[in-house]
């Protein structure tokens, strides 16, 4: 079964897929990650290591998705988790929209195209 996480070098996406390859070794996990968040970069390493299949590319652009493989589920953990976005002046209000529902609704779109489920994880959508 391959499983396709998104924001995948960020804390939740990486520790997942550790966690998931530790339980069931029949699984192929890849996944996505824009880089943008500090640390991402750091699980990079850890997670090519355990034959996670890494790609660089953004969610908010529906063209960085179409030479994905087909896969069967995807694990959305890719977010801008500030709820201070538009306020603390690091983040717009636009950026956590276009982030957060905008790069959902392509990965829905993904899901479509590929007949694969769905798992949202998230604590700000």
């Amino acid at each position: 079964m391959r499983v396709f996480i998104t924001g995948i070098c960020g804390f939740v996406g990486s520790t997942l897929a550790k966690a998931l390859l530790q339980h069931r070794s029949d699984l192929e996990i890849i996944g996505i990650d824009n880089f943008i968040r500090p640390g991402s970069e750091s699980n990079r390493d850890a997670l090519k290591k355990i034959d996670v299949k890494l790609f660089h590319g953004d969610l908010r652009a529906p063209s960085d998705l179409e030479t994905l493989p087909a896969v069967d589920w995807v694990i959305d953990a890719a977010a801008n988790p500030s709820v201070l976005a538009g306020v603390d002046g690091k983040t717009s209000s636009r950026q956590l929209i276009e982030h957060n529902l905008g790069g959902t609704v392509n990965m829905l779109e993904f899901c479509k195209t590929h007949r694969a489920g769905f798992i949202l994880l998230s604590t700000s959508r």
